[in-house]
């Protein structure tokens, strides 16, 4: 299980960022986002996906956890990690959604600070609907999620990761190179 009192920050409130949001606090970690719609963030608020938010980037807001899930596009990540990873606080654990990972991985681990550590993630799972409304952490029961670790990652952040797909009740953890991916 991740260590008592982890604070989890998702960045991007959509389907599979509100899903995970929902999934983490009921497993009971505190959850905040950070999405670009005042109603997304009102919504989620509202049915207790998250237990706080904000529409803007802040340092005194994103310094406060200790992982980030970035449920963005992969060029809308790209550039939040150029612009905003000052902001993270030093020894924080980065991960993902996105299914692109030979294109995104080694980019975002050349990006970043010395003192932050990125670790790629593929949750196989979704719906064919879209945003925070249709946000379901079920959908995540017995589907795959796949782990793309570089050189860079060491053992601990990568089974950290490993354990947020468990706790977010994924069936099958596996590990793949993100060119295997």
């Amino acid at each position: 299980m991740l260590a008592q009192g982890t604070r989890i920050l998702i960045v991007g409130l959509g389907l599979i960022g509100g899903s995970y949001a929902e999934g983490l606090r009921k497993a009971g970690y505190e959850v905040g986002a950070v999405t670009r719609s005042q109603k997304t963030l009102d919504y989620a608020l509202a049915k207790g996906i998250i237990d706080s938010g904000s529409i803007e980037v802040t340092e005194d807001y994103v310094s406060r956890f200790d992982i980030v899930v970035f449920a963005l596009y992969p060029h809308v990540f790209l550039s939040w990690i150029e612009r905003y990873q000052g902001f993270i606080r030093p020894g924080a654990l980065l991960t993902d959604v996105t299914g692109v990972k030979r294109a995104v991985v080694y980019k975002v681990q050349e990006m970043l600070r010395p003192d932050l550590e990125f670790v790629g993630a593929h949750p196989m799972a979704g719906r064919e609907v879209y945003g925070v409304e249709n946000a379901d952490s079920s959908i995540f029961k017995g589907a795959n999620y796949i782990v793309t670790p570089t050189p860079a990652n060491t053992e601990q952040a990568v089974r950290t990761c490993e354990e947020l797909g468990r706790t977010l009740g994924f069936g099958c953890i596996s590990r793949l190179t993100p060119e295997m991916h």
